[in-house]
């Protein structure tokens, strides 16, 4: 069995951050190899084998996945679980994934309403990147052009729904 293969076998379900450092010691090359493992699965379009990787990588913050990730956010591909990789960008503090982090939410407004569940995802993501870009895109999102829920989200995340008389009540329901 190939090596990716079978570091994938056991990257399998909810891998925190003591499991995906156990697999990276015992297989070393992971934090060098697992973005262009990403990359190569993602190639044979076998996106089970992208997420089990991207799961792995999240806690491990190797170089490389957060371009990788951002590039598959970017395309859009309706079989890869968007969710997940809004959620790694975030974790990896992947600023470079800013601009389409705010993309995801443009493109998935109308399909994710009402619940707004990758929106929020989204949001969160650019939270924990804690950058000016990311902020500002957070600022974009609390204007009066999108939908209620986003406004809340986004000022909640820049901690200024007060400031901006955002009651949640109003902006949720």
């Amino acid at each position: 069995m190939p090596r990716a293969e079978l570091v994938a076998s056991l990257a399998v379900g909810f891998i925190t951050k003591e499991r995906a450092e156990e697999i990276a010691a015992e297989y070393p090359e992971v934090i060098s190899s697992i973005a262009g493992w990403i990359r190569e699965a993602a190639a044979r379009e076998d996106w089970r084998m992208v997420e089990r990787f991207a799961n792995l990588a999240a806690p491990l913050a190797p170089p490389g996945v957060g371009e990788v990730l951002r590039e598959l956010l970017d395309a859009d591909i309706d079989q890869l679980n968007n969710e997940d990789v809004v959620d790694i960008l975030g974790e990896l503090r992947a600023v470079e994934a800013a601009s389409s982090l705010f993309r995801a939410v443009e493109r998935s407004l109308e399909s994710d309403a009402p619940a707004y569940w990758l929106c929020q995802k989204a949001i969160g993501s650019l939270r924990d990147l804690e950058t000016d870009e990311a902020n500002d895109y957070l600022r974009t999102l609390t204007a009066a052009t999108w939908p209620g829920p986003i406004r809340w989200y986004a000022a909640e995340a820049l901690q200024i729904e007060d400031e901006l008389g955002f009651a949640e009540d109003q902006m949720l329901g």
